[in-house]
């Protein structure tokens, strides 16, 4: 293959890396993946004329419809995808409004305050999630990572994986959270007398 062709080629393989990423499920979004800890106005997913596309046709179609909650979160997933986190709060925020009881909609805003290093608020929009559905995985498997990476509380990264791994115990992370959990408890043993 001739350069130009593996060009071309390199061409359609990210155009389609794009499309399959930007239609990924919420429940695999989690905080594990988003480290960036800070607004990245100026990143280069930011600036694709992709996630500027998606956003303006959401904010055309809210400028009509201002309480359609499926554009309403999908103007707040753009956002998130763009790594513009407080973007991305602020639609999930109006979301809320609309569907008070979304886990989905708080946990990616959750994640999008621990990305803002705002780590208090985004347990506490993860526990709010759970409150709401117990079993969400997504929300539980954050709570494990954000008590335990960030605030080093390793009991209660323990609960929050207990739980998950209860509930899902193929979870797509079972190792990692497995190898976590024993690391998490052996802290816990040497930190007691």
């Amino acid at each position: 293959m001739n350069i130009p062709n593996l060009q071309q080629g390199v061409a359609v393989v990210l155009v389609f890396a794009l499309a399959a990423g930007a239609s990924c499920k919420r429940q695999d979004r989690t905080a594990a993946g988003d480290d960036s800890r800070q607004e990245r106005s100026a990143a280069p997913e930011a600036t694709t004329p992709y996630y500027q596309g998606l956003i303006d046709e959401y904010r055309s179609i809210l400028a009509e419809d201002p309480h359609n909650l499926a554009a309403v979160i999908a103007l707040g997933n753009a956002y998130y995808d763009a790594h513009q986190w407080k973007g991305a709060i602020h639609y999930y925020e109006q979301a809320l409004t609309i569907d008070p009881h979304s886990a989905d909609v708080m946990t990616d805003m959750g994640t999008s305050y621990r990305s803002l290093g705002m780590i208090d608020k985004a347990i506490e929009t993860y526990e709010r999630a759970v409150s709401i559905e117990p079993g969400h995985q997504n929300a539980l498997f954050n709570l494990g990572v954000v008590y335990g990476q960030d605030k080093k509380d390793y009991r209660k990264a323990i609960a929050a994986w207990d739980q998950l791994l209860h509930i899902a115990p193929k979870h797509p992370q079972a190792d990692t959270i497995k190898s976590s959990l024993h690391a998490y408890r052996q802290a816990l043993r040497k930190q007691s007398p």
